[in-house]
C-alpha cells in the first residue's frame, strides 16, 4: 500500500533529524549504540485525516425529471446529514390554501429540536384501525405510532409559506405575477388545493391545452423561459375525502405525464394523501384516488390538522425532495 504525501514528508523529515543528531552525538565522543540501548524513547508521527467535503448545493433537477411520491418517503431516514444540511440552504417558498399550511405545520414539526418537544399538533394520531378516537401522544406512552414519529431538527429556516385562496385560474395567474418578487428564493413554487379540482371544474380540460385563451401550464413555461436559472417544482394536487372526482384523477394524471415528458420536478401530493401508511391505495367507489383516512377525521374534506400524520408525510417528502436537488443521489 502506497503512504500519502504527508506521511512521506513527515518520516522524511525524522530521518533527517535522527541522522543530524546521530553526527552531534557522535562528534561529543557518545557511543551512539550504547546510548539507543540505555534511554528509552519514542517517535510520533503525525496522523493526517482526509475531511468529509460539504457537498456543493446545486439547485436544480437531477439527471432530468424527478417525481416525489409515496415511494420516496421512505428515504427520509437515509439522507445523508452532509446532503440534509446542504438541502437546509436551499430558499423554498411554497403558495398555497389551508392544506398548504396544514403542510408548513408538517414542516416546522420536523424541524423541532425533537419529537419529544414538539408541540403537541406534531404528535397526534389514532388510538386503533378503526379511525375513530385520537389522542396527542407524548414520551410517556409504552407506544408510539411509527407514522407520527420523527427525529426532528430539521433547519426550516429557509422554507417559508405563502397564502393564497382564488379560482384556479386566479390563483395561478397570482403566482405569475408573484415570481418577480420571490426570485431571492432559489425555488418558489405552487400547489392547486382540492377545491380547484371539485367535480365540473374546468381544470383537467384547459390546464394543458395550447390553445386555451386563459392562464395555464404554458404561462408556467413561458416563466421558465424568462427566468432560465431558477428552478422550478411542479405539484400535483392536494385530495379531500369526497375528492376523489373524475376532474381531480384526469388533472393529477396530466401533469404526472406532463412532468415526466419534460424533465420537471414533481411533488406528487396526491399520490402521497392516497396511499395508507402500509402503501395500500386509497380510492372511492369510482376509483378515483382519494386522501386516506388515516391522515384527517374530517369525513369530506382534505384538511391534514387534526392528526398529524399525512402533514408529517408530506413534509418528509419535500424534504427528500430538497436533499435530492441539493445534489443527494439515493
Amino acid at each position: 500500500m502506497g503512504l500519502k504525501r504527508p506521511l512521506i514528508g513527515s518520516l522524511a523529515a525524522i530521518l533527517i533529524l535522527l541522522a543530524v543528531i546521530s553526527f552531534n552525538v557522535q562528534a561529543m565522543g557518545v557511543d551512539i549504540a550504547q546510548l539507543l540501548d540505555e534511554t528509552p524513547f519514542s517517535i510520533f508521527i503525525p496522523l493526517v485525516q482526509k475531511s468529509t467535503p460539504v457537498p456543493t448545493v446545486t439547485v436544480s433537477p437531477p439527471g432530468g425529471s424527478l417525481t416525489i411520491n409515496h415511494n420516496s418517503i421512505s428515504l427520509y431516514s437515509r439522507i445523508p446529514s452532509s446532503y440534509l444540511r446542504a438541502a437546509e440552504q436551499i430558499k423554498f417558498r411554497f403558495m398555497d390554501r389551508s392544506v398548504g399550511a396544514n403542510i408548513y405545520d408538517g414542516i416546522e414539526c420536523l424541524g423541532s429540536a425533537s419529537w419529544e418537544a414538539s408541540i403537541a399538533s406534531c404528535r397526534r394520531d389514532f388510538l386503533t384501525s378503526s379511525l375513530t378516537d385520537w389522542k396527542t401522544f407524548t414520551d410517556s406512552d409504552p407506544v408510539i405510532p411509527t407514522l407520527i414519529q420523527f427525529p426532528g431538527g430539521n433547519n426550516d429556516s429557509n422554507i417559508s409559506f405563502v397564502y393564497h385562496e382564488a379560482t384556479w385560474e386566479e390563483d395561478l395567474a397570482y403566482f405569475i405575477s408573484q415570481y418577480p418578487s420571490n426570485l431571492n428564493q432559489d425555488i418558489f413554487s405552487y400547489q392547486h388545493n382540492y377545491l380547484h379540482v371539485a367535480p365540473g371544474s374546468n381544470i383537467d380540460n384547459v390546464y394543458f391545452d395550447p390553445n386555451y385563451n386563459g392562464t395555464n401550464i404554458y404561462d408556467l413555461v413561458a416563466l421558465e423561459a424568462r427566468y432560465p436559472d431558477q428552478t422550478f417544482v411542479y405539484w400535483t394536487t392536494s385530495l379531500a375525502r369526497s375528492i376523489g372526482s373524475a376532474d381531480a384523477q384526469s388533472f393529477n394524471n396530466q401533469m404526472r405525464t406532463w412532468a415526466a415528458q419534460n424533465g420537471k420536478i414533481l411533488i406528487d401530493v396526491a399520490d402521497i394523501e392516497s396511499h395508507a401508511p402500509n402503501g395500500t391505495a386509497c380510492r372511492n367507489s369510482q376509483g378515483y384516488e382519494v386522501l386516506c383516512p388515516q391522515y384527517t377525521t374530517e369525513t369530506e374534506g382534505g384538511h391534514l390538522g387534526s392528526v398529524s400524520g399525512g402533514k408529517i408525510q408530506i413534509a418528509k417528502a419535500i424534504w427528500v425532495m430538497l436533499a435530492q436537488v441539493a445534489g443527494w443521489r439515493p
